[in-house]
Formats: structure tokens, C-alpha cells, sequence
């Protein structure tokens, strides 16, 4: 963008619009893939939406799971 008092009033402008959770959802949901609905056939809350972040707890230890303190192919040789 070329610099100028038009610009940077521009830029102050959208700013404040990204501050109001419609005009930031009208703006982020295309980037994020999140503007295309479909009919996936369920009511659940979460068909349709990115899931929540959520504790992962298993009955027994997982030896695919991968973790931060266990890196992909197991400890460095």
C-alpha cells in the first residue's frame, strides 16, 4: 500500500471494524473455510465447526499418539 494520511486513515478504519466480532467473522470465515455450509445431516453443535480445544484422555496409552516430549520416531539417536 503507498503510505499517506488516506492510507494510515484507511488502515485506522479497518482496525476498528476488526474490533466488532461481525465485520472480523465477515472477514476471517472465507480465509478460514468457515463460510461454506453444507447439509452434513446432524444437529449437534459441533457438525459444521472447528473443534474446541479439548484434553485428549485414553483408556490405555496410545503408542501412535504423539507428543511434544516425544517427538516423531522417538527419542534422538
Amino acid at each position: 500500500m503507498r503510505p499517506g494520511p488516506q492510507t494510515r486513515a484507511l488502515w485506522e478504519m479497518f482496525s476498528d471494524l476488526m474490533d466488532l466480532d461481525d465485520a472480523h467473522r465477515y472477514v476471517t470465515d472465507p480465509l478460514a473455510g468457515m463460510d461454506a455450509r453444507y447439509d452434513l445431516g446432524d444437529d449437534h453443535r459441533l457438525v459444521g465447526t472447528l473443534c474446541p480445544d479439548m484434553k485428549l484422555t485414553l483408556e490405555r496409552p496410545d503408542p501412535d499418539v504423539v507428543t511434544a516430549n516425544d517427538p516423531v520416531g522417538g527419542p534422538a539417536a
